[in-house]
């Protein structure tokens, strides 16, 4: 074997070196992705289970659909920051799966029907937050129910 063969041999071998290496990169980087992804998903779930969240998130649930503020604000003192805590939440969930940093499957098959059901409760008291305070205020809570209702829309009620 002559050296000029040797040295192709020896190119070809680096090249299949950088090529394998930029493949296992490739894994590496979307396992990475994954890996964050569930890791998301937990802390998501950590926090939908904290004590503050779920009695705030049933003091919602038990009010009125399209509840007026004033009302909402009437029924109990706290009522007005369980909204804010629920409607917060529910606004970064929105923006994670937005973005894809938590699923919209997971998501939507855990608590889809939680969220629907809360911006019925919420939407009056959101269009006034909008009105007096932020424009944009609940955007990603009103983009997620909208995604969940086009996969599964609740049965109207009476």
């Amino acid at each position: 074997m002559n050296t000029q063969t040797l040295l192709v041999i020896v190119q070809l071998i680096g090249t299949l070196a950088v090529f394998i290496g930029i493949i296992i990169a490739i894994v590496q980087v979307n396992q990475l992705k994954k890996q964050r992804k569930e890791i998301a998903t937990i802390e998501f779930l950590k926090s939908w289970q904290t004590p503050e969240f779920t009695k705030a998130l049933n003091e919602i649930q038990f009010m009125p659909d399209h509840v007026a503020p004033q009302e909402l604000r009437s029924s109990k003192n706290e009522m007005d920051s369980y909204a804010y805590l629920v409607h917060s939440f529910f606004e970064s969930t929105g923006l994670m799966v937005k973005r894809g940093i938590i699923s919209f499957e997971v998501v939507n098959d855990l608590i889809g029907g939680v969220i629907q059901v809360t911006w019925m409760k919420l939407d009056i008291w959101i269009q006034e937050w909008r009105d007096e305070r932020n424009p944009s205020a609940g955007e990603w809570f009103e983009w997620l129910k909208t995604e969940i209702e086009k996969r599964h829309k609740l049965p109207e009620r009476i």
